[in-house]
């Protein structure tokens, strides 16, 4: 469950497949991170406010909240979310801007494909001015790099083929 704005959302367990691509890119973003100071975290409860309380795929948040749980989401430099056929407007529309409104500078969008094995990754990073995200990278296929929250690389065309052999 998940309460956004207020209500309740249900949904049901994510797939094997889901899971697995958001592992993989917690685990990217672990290998990378040289520094102490933040914790990688993975279908944990996270409070905006006393109206939201959503669950993000991956989250990027200070290491002191490494045991609550449900943990506030001040701090947290980065949020990821696998979109779902049945999570769609809810993780491009609804939780962008409320991660928006949080603060949190970098969200990245995770698209697999549903037909064929691709796994695209949108780069979105808050304008504090606008407090709205901006696309830096709209919907890749190819070797992703950023900078943020620090400098990481995910090769998307390794991680399809990979997800390739779980379609066979």
């Amino acid at each position: 469950y998940e309460l956004i704005e207020g209500s309740i959302i249900v949904a049901p367990s994510a797939t094997i497949d889901h899971s697995t691509i958001a592992r993989w890119i917690a685990n990217a973003l672990e290998s990378s991170c040289l520094s102490g100071d933040f914790a990688i975290g993975t279908d944990q409860l996270a409070t905006i406010d006393s109206h939201s309380e959503p669950r993000p795929d991956v989250i990027v948040t200070l290491a002191a909240h490494h045991r609550l749980t449900p943990f506030p989401i001040k701090g947290s430099q980065l949020v990821v979310e696998v979109v779902s056929p049945t999570s769609v407007l809810r993780d491009t529309e609804t939780k962008r801007a409320l991660y928006a409104k949080a603060g949190v500078p970098s969200y990245w969008i995770v698209v697999p494909g549903e037909a064929e094995p691709t796994i695209k990754l949108a780069e979105l990073r808050l304008d504090p001015a606008a407090g709205e995200y901006r696309y830096v990278v709209h919907y890749t296929t190819e070797v992703f790099e950023t900078d943020a929250p620090w400098p990481v690389c995910i090769d998307l065309p390794a991680l399809t083929a990979k997800r390739a052999r779980m379609f066979d």
